[in-house]
């Protein structure tokens, strides 16, 4: 456990009051992680479900290619989710080599399958063009006990590894017949963000993980949308579009900031607009955004990152916001978390930069999201 003033991170936090705002967006309806007492179907492809994000899960090949889920019976609705494991950015320029995710795909479901490649299969999903590294989709599952998804072209700018899946995650989302489900998360932000919530080996335990060891009933669905090099104006570009594709996730954690501060290279007013106008877009789909404090930097050139963190200050105020965690005061007081190693997670393994936590420091970042009153108030 790590110290952060009087808090021992890592620790389970006593209840939070509700006067954050909590109290209206409870996570009132659970949707428990079902796929990992589930068998997956070929055997080649067993390692999707075993809760390792950035091992190959399964090795595609030949296209088309299918990997088929068997579950419990019961659900009526769930939401499944697939991560590439490999790729670093959400999304990169259709110029840039990818490697792993898939370009199209279906998904089905079958209730009298006994192998995964008999019975009678319903489709439920079809994706063409796909250009980011992760995904999901809710479909109805109610007499169903099979799901299916079939590969069937990769993105044109692929590795020559070829299509490659870390792991695919399945979520009970019945106690939400219909809408968006109320545990499901997307982080949207930088590098540091791309790099702290991959839900790599060294990162664990991950948000979702830190929540369910706390709340057993609770699995959040996350998803990690970081891209590196990002300011909130890139933020800005691009946030209607992962809106767009993230239809069932509910809460969009915007961590931007880091390069808008680096040498004042983007004036607090700006940032405050762009982030305001984020705020905006998120709430007008119904969704709701959270911000946390920008990290502490001691590389030199992000000195004035407290007066961006008071710009957040004011619209997390001014929007009735959740209050994010604080990773200024959290990096400040814990220097030791920007020294490699470990820092395994890069490849090349990178050096210290003061810039970008280390391995630990960005686990940590995992746990501050877990133990933030505010967010500890939502499973209450």
């Amino acid at each position: 456990m790590r110290k952060f003033g009087s808090l021992l991170i890592g620790a389970a936090l006593p209840a939070a009051a509700c006067s954050d705002g909590a109290a209206g967006l409870a996570v009132a309806h659970p949707n428990p992680l079902i796929s990992r007492s589930g068998h997956a179907y070929p055997g080649s492809a067993g390692n999707l479900i075993d809760g390792n994000y950035h091992a190959s899960g399964w090795n595609v090949g030949t296209l088309p290619a299918s990997a088929t889920i068997q579950l419990a019976a019961g659900p009526t609705r769930v939401l499944l989710s697939w991560d590439d494991g490999g790729t670093y950015n959400y999304q990169d320029p259709t110029t840039a080599m990818v490697y792993g995710f898939p370009a199209d795909y279906t998904i089905e479901t079958s209730a009298d399958s006994t192998t995964g490649t008999d019975g009678t299969w319903k489709n439920v999903v079809t994706v063409t063009g796909n250009q980011v590294r992760t995904r999901a989709h809710s479909f109805d599952f109610t007499g169903m006990s099979w799901v299916r998804m079939t590969i069937t072209a990769a993105p044109p700018n692929e590795s020559s590894n070829g299509v490659q899946l870390g792991e695919i995650d399945v979520h009970d989302i019945s106690a939400t017949p219909t809408g968006i489900p109320d545990d499901t998360w997307f982080f949207m932000g930088d590098s540091i963000t791309a790099f702290a919530y991959d839900r790599a080996t060294a990162h664990q335990p991950s948000f979702a993980a830190a929540i369910n060891t706390t709340f057993p009933s609770y699995f959040p669905a996350m998803i990690n949308g970081g891209i590196g090099g990002e300011k909130s104006s890139d933020g800005v570009a691009r946030l209607a579009a992962d809106l767009a594709l993230n239809p069932d996730y509910r809460f969009f954690l915007l961590g931007y900031g880091t390069n808008d501060a680096a040498n004042g290279l983007v004036p607090v007013a700006t940032f405050q607009s762009n982030m305001q106008s984020m705020i905006d877009m998120v709430q007008a789909a119904g969704r709701i955004a959270i911000i946390p404090h920008i990290p502490y930097s001691g590389d030199g050139s992000h000195d004035d990152i407290p007066s961006y963190n008071t710009a957040i200050d004011s619209l997390t105020a001014s929007n009735g916001l959740l209050t994010g965690p604080d990773f200024y005061g959290y990096f400040n007081a814990n220097q030791a978390d920007f020294t490699c190693p470990p820092c395994g997670n890069s490849n090349p393994p990178r050096m210290t930069d003061n810039l970008h936590p280390n391995d630990v420091g960005l686990q940590e970042m995992n746990t501050l999201w877990a133990t933030a009153p505010a967010i500890t108030a939502l499973y209450h």
